[in-house]
């Protein structure tokens, strides 16, 4: 039967045992298509784990067909305002995104956020997914104005969902901050950085790896508005996570100790560059 082989495809896959998921998958597809006829939801349903497993291994163009043809047979079978055709446009818009063919992402994303809004309702997971991605497809274009508004939306769906100091508002507020980043509105940046910092300690704790990327994240945008003084502190901070959850001859030490040198060396203190550059050659040599 082809559902229990599609079924034992993803147990495979879900093992990490790639190849031989990939292979079973196949062949439900084709039993599929011969118990059922080639435009069943169950059809589909086999064509989109061919996605998702060609696109794990990196192969986005041999997944795009798999996408394609199961959205087709979604729109047919279920018709056009379905949940399980938003989904298939979505995941058909992410991989337009990948692949960098952003008006088709584009097209694909908004036709999955129009069913959204019509079908399943503005408050949902599908629904922060479609914004953060058209955003996301929007900066890619270099339409910065047009991004900012479904970063915001997405912010604002994840806080009526989870909360508003859960790790998935974090994730969206650290999003919209590396918009303002990539324009230099610094002044923007930084609360959000900074409240993206608070949600990332009160989730983890003090000394996570989340906790030091937001340090890092935020220590970048006090150097570009001049706090050289709080930003120091902060790498320094970020540093002592870093080298506590990864020894210090590990290759994120060594990055932290880089950040640290470029820091002094941007800063006009060349000697104490130097001197970070030092700690990191004797962390490794002994």
């Amino acid at each position: 039967m082809w559902e229990e082989e599609n079924k034992k495809a993803v147990d495979l896959f879900q093992e990490g045992k790639l190849e031989q998921a990939l292979e079973l998958a196949e062949s439900a597809l084709k039993r599929a298509e011969k118990e059922l006829g080639p435009e069943h939801p169950g059809v589909a349903r086999c064509l989109n784990n061919l996605a998702e497993m060609n696109r794990t291994q990196g192969k986005l163009r041999d997944a795009l067909p798999f996408w394609e043809r199961s959205l087709e047979i979604r729109q047919k079978t279920l018709g056009e305002k379905h949940p399980e055709v938003a989904l298939a446009y979505n995941n058909l818009g992410g991989a337009y995104f990948e692949l960098e063919i952003f008006n088709k992402a584009e097209s694909a994303l908004r036709r999955a956020l129009r069913i959204v809004e019509e079908s399943i309702g503005p408050e949902t997971p599908i629904m922060a997914t479609c914004l953060n991605n058209l955003a996301s497809v929007n900066r890619a274009m270099g339409r910065f104005p047009a991004a900012k508004p479904y970063y915001e939306k997405a912010i604002a769906v994840q806080e009526k969902l989870h909360g508003p100091s859960s790790l998935e508002v974090g994730v969206a507020l650290n999003d919209l901050a590396g918009l303002f980043e990539s324009l230099e509105r610094y002044a923007e940046c930084e609360p959000l950085y900074r409240r993206s910092l608070s949600i990332a300690e009160e989730n983890y704790g003090p000394y996570h790896q989340h906790v030091a990327s937001s340090l890092n994240n935020l220590a970048s945008i006090l150097v570009g508005v001049g706090q050289y003084q709080e930003a120091e502190a902060l790498l320094l901070r970020a540093h002592e996570i870093t080298e506590k959850n990864f020894g210090p001859c590990s290759p994120l030490t060594n990055n932290s100790f880089e950040n640290l040198a470029e820091f002094y060396q941007g800063v006009d203190r060349p000697d104490d560059a130097d001197k970070m550059r030092q700690r990191a050659k004797r962390s490794c040599s002994g």
